[in-house]
């Protein structure tokens, strides 16, 4: 019986009746003749054709992937999808459908494309393509592509005598032309072109077009003019990535740049675009709380499964994923740092300036360092580092102390002449450490000086390591950017009080928070702004990105969850005490603590799979 019905799917997808694929499948050449869902992982290895009359349906979640096979020697992988009838891809924002390349090392060029060719509906949401040669190839095509994601392919698109909406998408990193388009009607609104060889293509006539409400950052060229486009271009209400008109015009390629071509006329945008990219459609949910006697300024930490948990009331705790006490030690005095874990230990110093070593399944001392009183001993301690066998302790008096994470025994030590408030960085060879006076340090794993920096307010959160070096934020928001020398590469101030907030660098790109309750994302290159949100209160949390969205707390007691890419609020929760630690993601938990003294557990909730 179970045979019968496994043989007679088989054949009714590949003959001409509905059929359900499912699992984990290989396609080879073959078509589709009847309408047909998709679920699961499949892999295609040739040319899948749906025929005319045919719908093809991929459900959320589904994962294709094309292997690369070069048969005609073009440079190309030959693999592709080919759509006659009709494509309906709808994902969620938290279960998108994924094209990609099924090679190890990915790269654009692995497939060919979706192809879809006189189909009467094709609708791709929430999906993200990559690795593919054209992405999206359509012709006489009426159709729509949004909330999607279209990265590290050779073109975006190619449309040609078609109709297609093509909003709320993110093109990135695509080596070629993000979207390439000729004879066809296009509505291009709320988009995000960033990093591709050029944002959009116009071959010629653009017949009725729309190009508004986009926003266009470091592509090589944002709007190019084909050779056989003659004609005028409006555009209105873009940004262009700068306020500087002569920037804008030189990254549009028209007959400024060739006489023989059209013109681009553009009235743009004084700021960024709201709004635009992939929507998010989920909201924070409470899944569990734990109470404390103080407040939990600290951020929680993972270490042997468990959430470990400080509080200015001395007692260091650890829960099990669902809330519940494994264990609690009394520690000496008040805990506002983040601990360290290495996997073995965890270490943590409180206000009277001891710092410990414990056993993270049972809160046992291993054992106890301590250092001299200073005139700085007053709230917020530095969090400890470790690197190999070293743990670092950034300490009140402005030591720099390196310990043996074994004994604890101290290996060397290197005064910095300025209370330390912040967790040192590592880089590859060195460790960059800041502190109240001001002054920035590189130090070997030896604890020798290799430069040092004075900059011109104190230094109270943590640098962030990128490929080009060092970038710190001082107390006045300043943000300065320095090489592995030393040597500073560029300066921008916010005019905005920072605190405890470190710069969080991600996908070339700085994400800061201030006291004046406003987030700003600058490009790492450069420190010039991408966008700014406000409506938080200050911001001492440090954000954490997990599955491209970012998560941060408030003094005013909001916990929220921003889309890195444009800086929209997706859900927001309010509680009844500051939220100053850095939030932690584990087993999709979202989970912090507060000044109302207590422990929170949320959880993101997919609003499209939440019933009416």
């Amino acid at each position: 019986m179970v045979k019968r019905v496994f043989v007679c799917s088989l054949f009714l997808f590949l003959v001409g009746c509905a059929a359900t694929t499912g699992g984990d499948r290989l396609l080879k050449d073959q078509q589709i003749l009847a309408d047909t869902v998709w679920q699961g992982n499949l892999t295609i290895d040739g040319a899948v054709r749906v025929a005319k009359g045919a719908t093809l349906t991929i459900r959320p979640g589904t994962k294709i992937a094309f292997v690369r096979r070069d048969r005609d020697q073009d440079g190309l992988g030959d693999a592709t999808l080919i759509v006659e009838g009709s494509l309906i891809a709808v994902g969620t924002a938290a279960a998108p459908i994924l094209f990609q390349s099924a090679e190890p090392n990915r790269r654009p060029g692995d497939w060919l494309e979706i192809r879809v060719d006189f189909s009467r509906e094709t609708v791709l949401q929430y999906c993200e393509i990559r690795d593919s040669a054209h992405t999206l190839h359509a012709h006489f095509t009426k159709g729509s592509l949004t909330d999607s994601i279209i990265r590290n392919n050779i073109d975006g698109s190619r449309l040609g005598e078609a109709r297609f909406t093509l909003s709320h998408n993110l093109y990135e990193d695509n080596i070629g032309k993000a979207i390439n388009f000729r004879n066809s009607s296009v509505q291009i609104d709320h988009n995000i072109f960033r990093r591709n060889g050029s944002a959009i293509f116009l071959f010629e006539t653009d017949r009725d077009s729309v190009i508004t409400a986009n926003n266009f950052y470091d592509n090589q060229v944002n709007l190019r003019l084909g050779d056989f486009f003659k004609g005028e271009i409006r555009l209105e209400n873009n940004w262009w990535g700068s306020f500087d008109p002569q920037k804008i015009a030189a990254a549009i390629y028209d007959r400024e740049d060739n006489p023989d071509i059209g013109t681009v006329h553009t009235a743009p945008a004084k700021k960024w675009i709201a709004q635009t990219g992939p929507r998010d459609n989920v909201r924070l949910a409470h899944v569990w709380d734990f109470k404390t006697s103080g407040f939990v300024d600290a951020a929680l930490v993972a270490a042997d499964g468990k959430i470990i948990v400080g509080s200015w009331d001395g007692h260091l705790t650890a829960l099990t994923p669902s809330g519940s006490v494994v264990w609690s030690r009394r520690l000496s005095n008040v805990i506002d740092a983040t601990p360290a874990s290495d996997g073995q230990r965890l270490y943590l110093q409180t206000w009277d300036r001891s710092f410990f070593a414990l056993n993270p399944k049972n809160g046992e001392e291993l054992w106890r360092f301590s250092y001299a009183p200073s005139p700085s001993d007053d709230h917020r301690q530095a969090s400890p580092l470790v690197v190999d066998n070293i743990v670092l302790l950034p300490a009140w008096n402005g030591m720099l102390y390196a310990l043996d994470v074994a004994t604890g025994n101290r290996l060397w030590q290197y005064d910095t002449k300025g209370a330390l408030r912040a967790e040192p960085a590592w880089d590859e060879d060195r460790i960059y450490v800041g502190n109240d006076a001001g002054l920035l340090l590189a130090l070997n794993r030896r604890g020798e000086i290799l430069w040092q920096v004075r900059l011109n307010a104190p230094l109270l959160s943590t640098p962030a390591v990128t490929p080009a070096g060092p970038i710190v934020v001082q107390r006045n928001g300043e943000v300065v950017a320095l090489d592995r020398s030393g040597r500073k590469r560029w300066t921008r101030h916010l005019q905005e009080v920072c605190y405890y907030s470190a710069p969080f660098y991600a996908d070339a790109s700085l994400f800061i928070g201030t006291t004046a309750g406003r987030l700003w994302k600058l490009r790492a290159v450069d420190g010039e702004p991408i966008w700014v949100q406000d409506g938080f209160g200050p911001i001492y949390s440090t954000p954490t990105l997990y599955e491209n969205r970012l998560f941060f707390g408030d003094n005013d007691g909001n916990l929220s969850v921003v889309n890195p890419d444009n800086g929209t609020v997706t859900s927001q929760l309010k509680f009844d005490g500051d939220i100053q630690g850095r939030p932690l993601l584990a087993g999709r938990q979202i989970l912090f603590g507060a000044r109302d003294q207590s422990v929170y557990a949320l959880h993101l909730v997919d609003l499209a799979q939440e019933s009416p």
